[in-house]
């Protein structure tokens, strides 16, 4: 009951003046949609979340976001297509974007995360090591990394330096005990960051053994 039936003017106004909207399905479908769709209109960047509610994502949301995110398990339900190799979870994020989706990232725990972007293009971002060598609580991992790549998506940093500063967030979340006990700092993302290596298109391409063949 407490969620409105619709924005209004006054909740349309702070969603037309954020700097990004970062959506999750914890919130009804229909807030959801109305915010993307009045954020959309603004040019207001749009971070769907697809994590809280076991639901078909509308083509029509798929369209508004700038980026849906689900992890492996969410791809998986969203598509009904297997998602358990590099290459399964590029099909399966194409059939979203046949669908109206943007750019589809695809967070993988500890074989990292893909994307496919609004070009067709891939990137493949390896994990950041796990402060104290081992995963202590999974439990906010995909929110860090999330809420990490939104933020510097705002901050107009290239897309590969996002992934990896998202890599790092995600890391350190699931190497402490909680959900927002365990959410980073900023130093400490960028201090994993410097260790963490950027993406890469997926397949990697490799270098030419013979680059000047006679």
């Amino acid at each position: 009951a407490a969620w409105p039936p619709a924005l209004g003017e006054r909740l349309a106004d702070v969603v037309r003046g954020a700097k990004a909207v970062l959506l999750q399905r914890e919130i009804p479908d229909h807030v959801n949609e109305a915010v993307a769709s009045v954020a959309a209109a603004a040019g207001v960047p749009v971070f769907q979340d697809v994590g809280g509610e076991d639901r078909p994502l509308s083509d029509d949301q798929l369209s508004r976001a700038d980026y849906v995110m689900p992890n492996q398990s969410e791809l998986e339900r969203l598509t009904g297509m297997k998602a358990d190799t590099d290459t399964a979870v590029v099909k399966a994020a194409a059939a979203l974007r046949a669908k109206g989706a943007k750019n589809v990232l695809v967070t993988l725990g500890e074989r990292g995360a893909l994307l496919l972007d609004a070009k067709g293009d891939v990137l493949r971002q390896p994990a950041a090591a796990l402060p104290g060598g081992s995963v202590a609580d999974a439990t906010a991992a995909g929110d860090a990394f999330r809420a990490a790549f939104a933020l510097a998506s705002v901050e107009g940093k290239p897309v590969v330096e996002r992934l990896r500063f998202a890599a790092a967030a995600g890391a350190i979340a699931a190497s402490r005990m909680g959900a927002m006990p365990s959410l980073p700092e900023r130093e400490e993302c960028d201090a994993l960051c410097a260790r963490t290596p950027l993406a890469t298109p997926n397949p990697p391409t490799e270098p030419d053994p013979n680059p000047n063949p006679k």
